[in-house]
């Protein structure tokens, strides 16, 4: 059964699944198949060391990774399989907390928060200060708490670094923002990791159960880990020590969420006995698109030393064209997908890359008029849209009646008279008529709560509450976005726990919602084309300023992670691959001249072909 499981591997990809004992590196280059290493060296683990399950920790980034992980896993193992530990580091955190927040003074059924959910809880924190939301903007403050909390930083923390007086205001609301999040027993985004360091901190007794649990431990793209996530992980990796970290510091893109990517470049200092496993061969990319993006990532002064390499043939050169414009660049591509489409191609084997979601636009109407089908990937999010964060905050008040942010959020949703002064008075703890009507119809839904299924409760929401009748105005939209709340009510069919649909619907990830066989050609940002593979690339507006972008032009580590970007949008391509840059852009009304990446340039002309 071994042989079975070394099958197909490549030598680096062997040594990857057959060390199991201490501490392991394996720098996965682009498509050098590190998603098969884990998953051979997961099946191996309990089919070969006879290792249960329960004893695994693997960790990946996205749901749908770790969802492909273990179908992959169960294949190998000819059986279903239960892994309970693998999942995000979210989903994984969620896991430990429901178990032990009690020791925090938590209840165990809090509320995660999202994003938008703690924006709202950032300005209700700042009007029980009376901070002017004019003066001072709550998506910037929330911006800094998360990357104080990323950091692991507590108020008082905080408090020690502020240099200016804006971060004075975010150390004050930091502190509000808490009691906010405590009082609706909420925890948002960065609280999940940033609890269960604090759990295990605090309490030595439950990180040892933790230790002992987690016998070997897997952690999928390392390099986009950050203090807070590195921190977990090391706390519980000094148990037995046998973890295995993959990554690839050529890919770190997310410094501007907190990702250090030294922490794969440090990993040999925090573990000096740990085996270092080279994975250079590339299955995805042609020669010439390798080799001119190993000519580009060369320029990067801080990097670990890889070469990549492929058996599969050198195919073509990337093409570099010259627009006039962004119309001209669109057109230009437009061209070129329906030229290739006579070779049979279909529509999703092309992608579009660009740094800016602005720039989708101008695609979009040259599309339209040469009718090309297309989409835009991670532009709003299916979660994002106003019907289903409305249904998803009803839920969330039925599960968690203490839930502030989220009963704001509906309590006059359908319009049913209550402004802000009755929001007051609630605040207050006192009602008035309307309120007391809301709050007897919260009173009836709870008691379908125990009697219903979550996807039957979200059909009984929208019908009590009037939301169905609201949104069905006779509109088109209207129709749309009731057809957005029946495919919730389809999601929701998934889960029998109300509790655990709530945590997967904040959970979600853009990638995740990424389809690959629609067929339509892919519109994305290049911090969204990571991870996926596509045969036909184009990347946009290769121009200074631009990509790289005008924010990293003076700092040399952002200018580096602008390369970086580039790096994964070329080796994203298999076959074809294509470089546009516009000389002139137009720019808030007037035209700007554009001047050639300096990317483009930092690539051997013999992997360029320049028409």
């Amino acid at each position: 059964m071994q042989k079975d499981i070394l099958k197909n591997l490549n030598p680096a990809q062997k040594e990857a699944v057959l060390t199991t004992k201490g501490p392991v590196l394996i720098l996965a280059g682009a498509g050098s198949g590190k998603t098969r290493a884990l998953t051979h060296r997961l099946a191996y683990l309990v089919l070969e060391k006879k290792v249960s399950p329960h004893n695994i920790l693997a960790v990946t980034f996205t749901n749908k990774a770790a969802e492909e992980m273990k179908k992959r896993v169960e294949k190998l193992l000819g059986s279903r399989i239960h892994l309970p530990w693998l999942g995000t580091f979210h989903s994984v955190c969620v896991r430990i907390l429901r178990r032990e927040i009690h020791q925090l003074g938590y209840k165990h059924n809090f509320i995660i928060y999202d994003d938008d959910d703690s924006r709202k809880a950032v300005k209700k924190a700042m009007e029980a200060m009376s901070l002017s939301i004019k003066q001072y903007n709550p998506g910037a403050i929330h911006h800094f708490i998360s990357g104080a909390k990323s950091e692991l930083l507590t108020p008082r923390q905080y408090a020690s670094y502020a240099g200016d007086h804006f971060q004075r205001i975010v150390t004050d609301v930091y502190k509000e923002y808490e009691n906010v999040l405590k009082s609706a027993q909420a925890l948002d985004f960065d609280d999940l990791i940033f609890k269960t360091v604090e759990l295990f901190q605090k309490f030595p007794r439950i990180l040892s159960k933790y230790q002992l649990l987690f016998r070997y431990i897997l952690i999928d793209e390392y390099q986009d880990t950050n203090h807070a996530q590195y921190m977990l992980v090391k706390l519980i990796a000094r148990g037995h020590q046998n973890i295995c970290v993959v990554g690839d510091d050529f890919q770190a893109i997310y410094g501007w969420r907190g990702a250090n990517f030294q922490n794969i470049l440090n990993f040999e200092k925090d573990f000096p006995k740990a085996k270092v496993i080279k994975m250079e061969q590339n299955y995805r990319s042609t020669g010439l698109i390798l080799q001119g993006a190993q000519k580009l990532i060369e320029k990067n002064q801080l990097r670990s030393q890889k070469n990549l390499w492929t058996q599969n043939p050198q195919g073509i050169p990337a093409t570099v064209y010259e627009a006039t414009n962004e119309i001209d660049e669109a057109e230009f591509v437009g061209q070129e997908i329906l030229a290739m489409r006579h070779t049979k191609l279909p529509w999703n084997d092309f992608a579009i890359f660009y740094r800016t979601n602005t720039q989708s636009r101008i695609y979009e109407e040259a599309f339209i008029q040469m009718n090309i089908p297309y989409r835009v990937i991670g532009a709003l999010r299916f979660w994002e849209r106003k019907e289903i964060k409305d249904i998803l905050a009803y839920l969330k008040v039925l599960e968690n009646p203490l839930d502030s942010v989220s009963l704001e959020r509906i309590i006059n949703v359908p319009s049913r008279g209550i402004g802000e002064v009755s929001i007051k008075l609630l605040r207050a703890g006192k009602t008035n008529e309307k309120i007391d009507a809301f709050l007897g119809l919260m009173k009836n839904l709870e008691s379908y709560k125990k009697i219903l299924s979550p996807s039957k409760l979200v059909e009984k929401v929208a019908q009590m509450s009037g939301y169905k009748t609201f949104v069905l105005d006779g509109s088109p939209e209207g129709e749309s976005r009731w057809e957005n709340i029946q495919e919730l009510k389809r999601v929701a069919a998934g889960f029998e726990n109300l509790s655990v649909f709530l945590e997967q619907a904040t959970l979600v990830s853009e990638v995740d919602n990424y389809e690959p066989g629609a067929q339509a050609v892919n519109l994305m940002t290049l911090h969204c084309a990571k991870g996926l593979e596509f045969p036909v690339v184009f990347i946009a507006g290769l121009e200074e300023g631009l990509l790289p972008h005008i924010r990293s032009m003076d700092d040399t580590s952002q200018l580096e992670e602008e390369r970086r970007l580039c790096y994964v949008g070329m080796t994203r391509a298999k076959a074809r691959l294509y470089l546009l840059y516009a000389k002139v852009r137009g720019e808030g009304g007037g035209l700007r001249y554009q001047e050639r990446s300096r990317f483009i340039d930092d690539i051997s002309e013999e992997f360029l072909e320049i028409l």
